[in-house]
């Protein structure tokens, strides 16, 4: 029975991440605030790890099977053999009568979906961010401000944003330059620095398109609304390390909602990075974190590590049999 017990297991914990786990991580979020880019790139791969764990459902249901029947004998046998040779659990007391091929498919779909997600959300980004590049080009000229390259728009309404290095990097508007003082704007410009620097752009994508085609689960929703969060907060350390916080939470209050161009049109969520989001000021100054917050960021941090131990438990055994040479 141990077979069966594995199974209904493994789906009692991922059915109760889906569900639980947005809950968890807004309890956590003070915490995960202290550390930012972290937390950004730790629930990035946590929803990644989930997704595998899904998949890991295949091979288990695999070895319950009552064998590839829809194969030739031949090749039927040899697939036996590899089944046998790869569950760490032994025989199994009970079988479906399913055939394996269809639950060890679902490992191959997985990955499928995950390529085709991110093709997709490759794709759509670098259109879009075409596009704007070339309506900021257009209209806007290329300075030097505090050791800073940026592309200075004509607008009057307050924009800060940055695009991909190759797309434009750093985006202001005129009038965003006449309403700061030089310290907030030396803090924007660190801000959307930062995330130059540190790929900001490049792990939301990941993440999008890693998760496109599961993104009506509960945490990889609630994942890939956070991940942006923390990313912004991460480029406001930079910014408070460059210019202080007073200047910093002067900027954000002076920004106010994250804008681009009115002639940019629509764009996927998240195509630019935005220095504005006054909602952002309570954790420059230290908002005070509940007691619970921090136990609840190591057990979510737990519960990635065992989704990554379970996925190596389904799917290591596989890949030492076919190098074993069961083929």
């Amino acid at each position: 029975m141990t077979q069966p017990l594995i199974a209904l297991l493994l789906s009692s914990v991922l059915a109760a991440a889906a569900l639980g786990g947005p809950r968890l991580l807004r309890r956590a979020a003070p915490a995960l605030a202290t550390i930012p880019r972290f937390a950004a790139i730790a629930l990035s791969l946590t929803a990644v790890l989930w997704i595998a764990a899904l998949v890991a459902l295949g091979p288990v249901v695999a070895w319950m099977s009552s064998g590839p029947d829809w194969l030739p004998q031949q090749v039927a046998d040899v697939c036996d053999r590899c089944l046998s040779a790869a569950s760490p659990f032994g025989e199994s007391a009970v079988t479906i009568g399913v055939p394996a091929i269809v639950p060890l498919a679902l490992p191959s779909l997985g990955v499928v979906a995950v390529l085709i997600g991110l093709a997709r959300e490759f794709a759509a980004l670098r259109r879009s961010q075409s596009q704007l590049s070339l309506t900021v080009r257009s209209a806007s000229e290329r300075v030097r401000l505090h050791g800073n390259t940026a592309r200075i728009t004509q607008d009057t309404a307050l924009l800060a944003f940055s695009l991909p290095h190759r797309h434009g990097g750093i985006v202001l508007s005129r009038g965003t330059v006449a309403s700061l003082s030089e310290a907030e704007l030396a803090a924007v410009l660190a801000h959307e620095q930062a995330h130059l620097d540190e790929r900001h752009h490049l792990i939301v994508a990941i993440l999008n398109g890693a998760t496109r085609y599961l993104r009506w689960i509960p945490l990889i929703r609630e994942v890939r609304s956070a991940v942006p969060h923390y990313l912004e907060i991460a480029a406001d350390r930079a910014a408070k390390q460059a210019a202080g916080t007073d200047a910093l939470a002067g900027a954000l209050l002076k920004l106010g909602q994250p804008g681009i161009p009115e002639s940019a049109g629509k764009l996927p969520a998240h195509a630019v990075l935005h220095a504005a989001g006054s909602e952002r000021i309570r954790h420059l100054v230290g908002a005070p974190r509940p007691p619970a917050s921090t136990a609840l960021a190591a057990a979510a941090g737990m519960y990635a590590f065992m989704l990554a131990a379970v996925i190596a438990a389904v799917h290591l055994p596989f890949v030492l049999a076919l190098l074993a040479g069961c083929l």
